[in-house]
C-alpha cells in the first residue's frame, strides 16, 4: 500500500477530516511534517480544506533552527500556503517552569498551534507522528513505567488534534519526499543517542529486532491497538462513575463519599482520581503512580484529618467520611531527603515528581552529543566526579564554581542572578560528591568537573520530569 492510500484510509477510519475543515499543520521542516503538509496541500480540493502552516523555532540548535524556519517559509510561499513562524526560547522556558526539554517543547508547540487555530477560526490541528513514532513511544512509556493509557500509545485523534500519518512507516515518508523532490531539512540530533527517544530508536529497537523478534514493531503496535480499545472502555466507565460520585464540580474542591470511592475496583478508582485531578488542573502532568499509591493509602487508612500534598499545589485529604481533592493549597516546598544516585541507572526524586537518569559514555560519543545538550543535561568528567553521588535540596551556605567562572559563588546568589523563581529554588536537586556540589540540576555544572582534553569517560546526567500516560 502506498502512502496516499494509507493517508486516505486513516482519515476515513478515524473520521479525522470533514468537508470544509480549517487545518493548522505543525511543520518542523523535517521529512514527516513536510510530507504531511504536502499531502494536505495536494488533496485540499478533495476535502475542501483551508490550510495554514505553523512553525516553531525552539532555539535548541542556533543556526540550524533558523535555516529550518527559512525552508518552511519558502516551501509555503511556493505553494501559496499561509505560514506563521514564531521563536520561543524553550531551554529557558524548561528551566524556569521545571519542565524537561521535551515537555517544554511540546507545551510551546501546542500553545502556538492552538493560538493560530483560534485566530484563524479553524477547527483542526494536524501533526505528523508516524508508525515508527508510535512504536518508539509505547516502548519508551513501558520502560519509564505507565498504565494502560500510556501503553495504548499515541491516539490518532485527540480533541482537535489529528495524526493522518500515524499508520505510515517512516520509510514510506522518506520515499515520498524523494519522489516529490521535497528535500526536507535534517535534524542531526535525530542521529545522536542524546534524547531518551533517540536511544530507543538507534540502540534498543535494532537490538530487539536482531536478538529477540524481527517483527517486534508489529507486536508492539498490535498490543497498543488492543490496549487503546480497552482504555476507551475503561475511560467511559470511569467517566460515568466520576459523575455519579463527585460533588463540587466547578469549584477548587472536589468531594467523594469515602466508602463509595473505596468500594470501586482498583482500576476504576485510579481512573476516577485521575479524572478529578484533570478536572482541577486541566491535565495530569507530573502525576506518577507513586502519588496514586499514596492516595490509595490515604483512602485505606480513612482517618479524619489526614492530608497529603501532591505536585502542583494539589492536596488530598479525609474529613468525616468524605475524601477531597483541592487545588490552590501549598505543595511540598523543598527536597527533604537525600537520594544516592544509581550510576548507571535512574533515581526517583519523589518531591519533584522526577528522576535523575545517569549513564557513562565514551568521550567519542560525548563529542557528538554536546552540541545538543541543554539545561536538563550535564556532561561531567567521570574520573573527577567519582561514582558516589547524591541528590539533595539546597543547604544553607552552599557554594560552587559555576561553569565559566573563576571563583566560588553562593547557590543562593546564583539563583537570584539567574532569575529562578523562589518557589523553584528549594525544589531544584543539587548533585553532590564528597567534596561538594557537582551540578545544580537543570542549570549549571561546577567548573572543576567539566570535560577536558584528558577526559576518558563522561558521566551523563539528565533531569527528567515524568507523568503517567503523557500524550506525545
Amino acid at each position: 500500500m502506498n502512502i496516499e492510500s494509507i493517508f486516505h484510509k486513516t482519515i476515513k477510519e478515524y473520521g479525522m477530516i470533514k468537508d470544509g475543515d480549517g487545518i493548522v499543520t505543525g511543520v518542523s521542516g523535517g521529512p514527516d511534517s513536510t510530507a504531511l503538509l504536502h499531502l494536505l496541500y495536494r488533496f485540499k480540493g478533495r476535502y475542501n480544506l483551508r490550510l495554514v502552516c505553523a512553525h516553531l523555532n525552539h532555539k535548541f540548535r542556533p543556526g540550524d533552527a533558523e535555516e529550518d524556519a527559512k525552508y518552511v517559509e519558502n516551501f509555503c510561499r511556493e505553494r501559496d500556503i499561509p505560514c506563521v513562524i514564531e521563536t520561543v526560547d524553550v531551554p529557558r522556558m524548561a528551566a524556569l517552569e521545571g519542565l524537561s526539554p521535551e515537555q517544554a517543547g511540546r507545551k510551546a508547540r501546542y500553545g502556538l498551534f492552538n493560538r493560530v487555530m483560534r485566530e484563524q477560526g479553524f477547527n483542526r490541528i494536524a501533526v505528523a507522528h508516524n508508525l515508527d513514532d508510535q512504536v518508539e513511544t509505547v516502548l519508551m512509556r513501558l520502560i519509564r513505567g505507565s498504565g494502560v493509557s500510556g501503553l495504548a500509545g499515541i491516539k490518532p485523534v485527540r480533541g482537535s488534534i489529528i495524526r493522518p500519518l500515524l499508520e505510515v512507516p517512516r520509510s514510506l515518508i522518506e520515499e515520498y519526499c524523494a519522489k516529490n523532490g521535497l528535500r526536507p531539512v535534517t535534524d542531526k540530533t535525530n542521529f545522536m543517542p542524546v534524547y531518551f527517544r533517540n536511544r530507543i530508536r538507534l540502540e534498543l529497537l535494532p537490538y530487539l529486532r536482531d536478538k529477540y523478534n524481527n517483527n517486534i514493531d508489529r507486536a508492539i503496535l498490535d498490543m497498543a491497538n488492543i490496549l487503546r480499545e480497552e482504555d476507551d472502555c475503561l475511560s467511559g466507565m470511569a467517566a460515568k462513575k466520576f459523575q455519579d460520585l463527585v460533588s463540587g464540580i466547578g469549584t477548587d474542591r472536589l468531594e467523594f463519599c469515602l466508602k463509595d470511592l473505596s468500594a470501586l475496583h482498583t482500576a476504576l478508582r485510579r481512573r476516577v482520581l485521575r479524572k478529578g485531578i484533570e478536572h482541577l488542573l486541566g491535565d495530569v502532568d507530573n502525576l506518577e503512580l507513586t502519588h496514586i499509591r499514596q492516595v490509595f493509602n490515604l483512602l485505606e487508612a480513612g482517618k479524619t484529618g489526614k492530608r497529603l500534598n501532591l505536585p502542583r499545589g494539589l492536596v488530598a485529604g479525609v474529613e468525616y467520611g468524605r475524601f477531597f481533592l483541592a487545588r490552590g493549597e501549598p505543595e511540598k516546598s523543598s527536597i527533604e531527603a537525600t537520594y544516592n544516585l544509581s550510576i548507571p541507572g535512574r533515581t526517583d526524586i519523589s518531591e519533584i515528581g522526577g528522576v535523575i537518569d545517569a549513564s557513562i559514555i565514551g568521550i567519542d560519543t560525548y563529542n557528538g552529543e554536546r552540541d545538543a545538550a541543554d539545561g536538563s543535561r550535564a556532561f561531567l568528567d567521570f574520573e573527577k566526579v567519582g561514582g558516589n553521588l547524591n541528590a539533595t535540596g539546597r543547604k544553607e551556605g552552599d557554594r560552587f564554581i559555576p561553569l565559566g567562572m573563576g571563583g566560588t559563588k553562593k547557590v543562593k546568589d546564583f539563583f537570584i542572578d539567574a532569575k529562578i523563581p523562589k518557589g523553584k529554588r528549594d525544589l531544584t536537586p543539587i548533585i553532590r560528591n564528597k567534596l561538594g556540589i557537582v551540578w545544580v540540576a537543570g542549570y549549571r555544572i561546577d567548573e572543576r568537573y567539566k570535560i577536558s582534553k584528558d577526559t576518558r569517560q563522561v558521566l551523563r546526567l539528565e533531569l527528567l520530569y515524568l507523568s503517567t500516560g503523557e500524550e506525545y
